[in-house]
């Protein structure tokens, strides 16, 4: 097995990612390609071990955690880093994001790239990992937009160095704001604003960059009512120094230019370029697709064990899987209904393979039922249909490297969101 781990992320780190690979299809040969994938939340003997099987899809499985009010996600977090080239920018509360090719929803939270149909969904993951404090506090005095100091009604688990969500409900009246925490004193949260040092529990000096320059711009009530502001403790930036306790906000992507899955941590910023550090996790991975898995009670057939309509919203058991498109287009984007996600991943062989006569000289290691001599339908397919890899090749059907010159094979997954599925005590 080739374990490939992300070379300018040591691989004990917090936001590391181990994708074990068979060695795919070696010599254009059809053999069996094993792919499994986990990001580790803290160091573990487990990591340098085959081990995966019960590991697989760890990421997912942490979705949501620090955060799991399920009734308040949805909210745009306005955040801000000086260590990137544009500071600005913006996360969603939500555990898992799908984001479908060419469509900026939902709000604007997805790049807009690619083409429906026949480029790759995007995911992003998100959770906490402050290993001492998982629900929310409540702010104890009103905080003004351009304010340094946060008070609450308790700071246990807190320290300098924690970086926090400020969330007003009901959600849609405000936005979320990101916050690092620089200092604690009492009930008071220091928020100095970034290129301000200070000092971390284990005594070492840092300098903030999540707190922007004349506050986070949005004003926050502490009302003794079911609106009062929650605060939200997702980790720490920096201590311990191996980022075990680093809040993920994790990005699966597949770069088309060198048919790779990649990862980018969105607190993990490289320095050359400024941006989230882009890292490469496998290669010969030519799609991704993705599908949100509801508990709503709409039955609509999409589940193999639950058919019979009408379904019970609420009882634990996915009613529906549906993309990205049909989940933005809902009235209000149902994130307390989420609890589940389907993910598949199609690996392509590693070498194009020569015509074997079904088609005159193009070539047919994959067949569609379209040649000369129809064969069989070869493309991959997962649970939702056929995954069109077309564009994964060069466009002229004479190349050695049209699509069909290669194999392919689906791994896909269903993974429970338990953070989501227990919901904040």
């Amino acid at each position: 097995m080739l374990r490939v781990c992300a070379q300018t992320v040591p691989c004990e780190y917090g936001y590391a990612v181990l994708f074990g690979v068979d060695d795919a299809f070696p010599s254009g040969k059809r053999q069996t390609r094993r792919t499994q994938m986990k990001v580790l939340r803290q160091p573990s003997p487990d990591f340098q071990q085959p081990r995966l099987k019960d590991r697989r899809a760890h990421d997912l499985r942490n979705a949501g955690a620090g955060f799991n009010d399920v009734g308040f996600a949805g909210c745009r977090i306005l955040a801000y880093d000086a260590s990137r080239a544009t500071p600005n920018f913006s996360l969603i509360l939500a555990p898992a994001l799908i984001c479908a090719p060419g469509s900026t929803n939902p709000g604007g939270m997805c790049p807009g790239t690619g083409n429906a149909g026949t480029s790759p969904d995007g995911l992003t993951v998100f959770y906490g990992s402050n290993p001492r404090t998982s629900d929310a506090h409540l702010l104890g005095l009103n905080f003004a937009s351009g304010g340094g100091q946060a008070i609450i009604n308790s700071v246990y688990g807190y320290k300098p160095g924690d970086l926090m969500v400020m969330m007003q409900p009901p959600v849609g009246t405000s936005n979320c704001s990101l916050m690092e925490a620089t200092g604690i004193a009492g009930l008071t949260v220091n928020v100095a604003q970034a290129g301000a040092a200070y000092l971390l529990s284990s005594n070492v000096q840092v300098i903030s960059r999540m707190n922007p320059t004349g506050g986070l711009g949005v004003n926050y009530t502490a009302a003794p009512s079911a609106n009062v502001t929650r605060v939200y403790n997702l980790g720490n930036l920096y201590d311990p120094a191996n980022g075990s306790a680093m809040p993920v906000v994790n990005t699966y992507a597949i770069d088309p230019a060198t048919k790779t899955l990649t990862v980018s941590s969105a607190f993990v910023i490289d320095k050359t370029t400024k941006a989230p550090q882009l890292n490469g996790v496998a290669d010969n991975i030519v799609h991704l697709r993705a599908l949100y898995g509801l508990d709503d009670g709409n039955v609509d057939g999409s589940v193999a064990f639950n058919k019979t309509p009408p379904g019970v919203a609420g009882d634990g058991l996915v009613d529906r899987f549906v993309p990205a498109a049909t989940f933005n287009a809902l009235a209000s984007p149902p994130w307390q209904s989420l609890i589940a996600l389907r993910v598949a991943v199609v690996a392509r062989s590693a070498l194009a393979e020569k015509p074997r006569g079904s088609d005159g000289d193009k070539c047919d290691a994959t067949t569609d039922g379209t040649e000369s001599t129809p064969g069989p339908d070869q493309r991959p397919k997962w649970s939702a249909g056929i995954i069109d890899v077309s564009a994964s090749g060069d466009p002229n059907p004479t190349s050695m490297l049209y699509w069909k010159c290669y194999r392919y094979r689906v791994f896909e997954t269903i993974v429970p969101l338990r953070n989501w599925i227990w919901k904040s005590s």
